[in-house]
């Protein structure tokens, strides 16, 4: 998914999870495994259907039938023969029919009042967009590309010099791969997209040895997302043999512009939110992916971290996206193509996914989570001037809430409080690894986030942490040895007459954290948050409509409830109050709000 890679370990936990966790795999089954497949033919049928409905519409056009009829049969002759090279190998005929078709297509919208305007207009902007996106997937696995300017095709007796506008988004080599996103079929993501003008495509930029350090900020398995392709502008020029015209193509990020100007007229701009994620997500399944995430917290944590979705911004405000138990960033898949799509929200925000194993006992967690945003900090903004240190949003489901609550909250000494009456200096005197747990129970709270999200967050635990089936779960967890370490010292004195607290098994992770007598749960309900924060709630009653008794159906409204949020909203529904329309548009409202939009 978003930010999964793919390992074998999901192979070796499966047999695990059917003997011991039936119910969990078999729910797993119900959850839509995301697929895709890509078949650039289709995007070639689309243009040449297009161009067969133009020409039993030519008349509806102003211009002349001849004229309108012409173009349409010759673009898609230039389809059909494109497709023929291509199959062949032949990228540069290829490349060179499909660029006829969407020049000679353009010409044609640029003629009309209105783009567009009548059914055929819009048939003519399908065959354009249909040609220019084929002509983009061929042109992007050239290696011409990113050699020295100019770039030449031919298509016939048609000459053809390509440059790339000035303004362009991104450089011509940025993607490795371009894909036009009509060619992308799946399920398991909700299709995202703004019709208009121009080739939406997926850019995907693969990680190298040579990008090692550019690409630790992006997920494991390279940067996917979403570019349109259009032509802005074209120029006959040379005479006899030299003469050819030359195409000024533009790359422009569709997150950040929605229009685009073509003859003097604003259209909006085409686009596809979803086709990278769709990409990106092909093969995952929601609930595996987060329950072996969970049992072998060792490869979790070799792939764990805070991921960029696209390059860095250092003007937009970032939005922070934490997951919850046995769980993974796929669970935004939806959410954050329906965000990229809001033209005002995109302008204003980029999206950061949080990924950790959640097998992590909630205190290593949110030592994990402080350390990334340092880490993230230090490289992108070592001045501290960006809204990444002084203006951040964080959003989490589950316990991604309750690390998110962790950010805004005043914790001062009240951690050990819960598990100790004796100063902290005493009682550790003795512990090797008092430094380590010094990390996890004191620390200050994030300056730069000013605004929290919570969905369905268990901030005073669950009960369904304190059952059996949870504990045989906890104990099945590999965990990395320095991460036993660092809580080793706790465990080792939990019968020292010093701590009040004592939990109930040697080996702690995220289970027994969430229980209700968690130390750092108890701590977080006494502490106050940083002042000026704002933090609102999204909670769900499985539409029973019981509020204030109400639960998910594993977390309590007792629990999800906090007094001081700016909002909060029932919705009806299960654990995932954020898959809920209602919610997704109450955290659009909540991003304008933060943004004064």
């Amino acid at each position: 998914m978003i930010l999964e890679g793919k390992n074998g370990s999901s192979r070796r936990w499966r047999h695990v999870a059917w003997l011991v966790f039936p119910p969990l795999v078999l729910l797993s089954a119900s959850c839509s495994t995301v697929k895709s497949k890509r078949d650039s033919r289709d995007v070639t049928e689309t243009g040449i259907e297009s161009a067969r409905e133009l020409e039993g519409m030519a008349n509806l056009l102003e211009l002349p039938f001849a004229v309108v009829g012409g173009v349409a049969t010759t673009s898609s002759e230039l389809l059909k023969s494109g497709e023929r090279f291509s199959k062949k190998g032949q990228n540069s005929d290829a490349a060179g029919n499909f660029l006829q078709a969407a020049v000679e297509s353009r010409e044609l919208l640029i003629s009309q009042n209105k783009i567009p305007r009548s059914e055929a207009e819009k048939a003519l902007l399908t065959l354009h967009n249909s040609s220019l996106a084929r002509f983009a997937e061929v042109w992007g696995n050239d290696p011409r590309r990113s050699g020295p300017a100019p770039y030449h095709l031919s298509s016939g007796e048609n000459h053809y010099e390509i440059r790339l506008d000035s303004t362009s988004a991104f450089a011509a080599d940025f993607f490795d791969e371009a894909i036009s996103a009509d060619a992308v079929k799946g399920k398991g993501v909700k299709n995202i997209s703004r019709a208009g003008l121009g080739a939406p495509l997926v850019g995907i930029r693969h990680p190298t040895p040579e990008r090692a350090e550019e690409m630790s900020s992006y997920p494991p398995n390279g940067l996917h997302m979403p570019f349109t392709l259009t032509i802005s502008a074209t120029e006959e020029i040379g005479e006899g043999p030299e003469r050819r015209t030359v195409v000024s193509l533009k790359i422009h990020d569709p997150t950040k512009q929605d229009r685009v100007l073509i003859a003097g007229h604003s259209v909006p701009l085409a686009a596809n939110f979803s086709a990278p994620i769709l990409i990106m997500a092909s093969g995952e399944n929601e609930a595996l992916v987060g329950l072996f995430g969970f049992l072998n917290a060792r490869q979790r944590a070799k792939d764990s971290g805070i991921y960029l979705l696209e390059p860095y911004d250092p003007n937009r405000i970032p939005v922070l996206l934490s997951h919850g138990l046995v769980s993974a960033p796929i669970i935004w898949r939806e959410i954050v193509p329906e965000l990229m799509s809001e033209p005002d929200i995109a302008r204003c925000y980029q999206i950061l996914a949080f990924r950790y194993p959640t097998s992590y006992a909630i205190a290593e967690s949110a030592e994990f989570q402080r350390d990334e945003l340092a880490k993230l900090r230090e490289r992108y903004d070592p001045a501290g001037l960006d809204p990444l240190s002084r203006n951040m949003v964080v959003a989490g489901h589950s316990m991604g809430g309750v690390l998110s609550n962790i950010l805004i909250t005043d914790f001062d000494d009240r951690i050990w409080q819960e598990i100790s009456d004796e100063p902290f200096e005493v009682v550790s005197a003795d512990w090797p690894n008092k430094e380590a747990a010094n990390r996890l129970l004191f620390f200050d709270y994030d300056q730069a986030t000013k605004r929290a999200i919570f969905f369905s967050a268990p901030h005073r635990g669950a009960d369904m942490a304190t059952s059996s089936l949870a504990g045989a779960l906890s104990q099945l967890a590999k965990m990395p040895s320095n991460v036993l370490l660092s809580t080793a010292e706790l465990m080792a004195h939990s019968s020292d007459e010093n701590l009040k607290y004592q939990p109930t098994r040697k080996k702690m992770t995220s289970v027994q954290s969430l229980r209700p007598d968690s130390p750092i749960l108890l701590a977080m309900d006494k502490s106050p948050h940083k002042p000026g924060v704002k933090y609102h709630s999204i909670i769900g009653d499985r539409g029973k409509g019981d509020t204030p008794d109400s639960s998910d159906g594993i977390v309590g409204y007792w629990s999800s409830h906090l007094d001081g949020a700016a909002s909060e909203l029932i919705v009806p529904t299960d654990h995932s109050s954020y898959k809920d329309p209602d919610a997704v548009e109450e955290l659009k409202r909540i991003l304008r709000l933060h943004a004064g939009l």
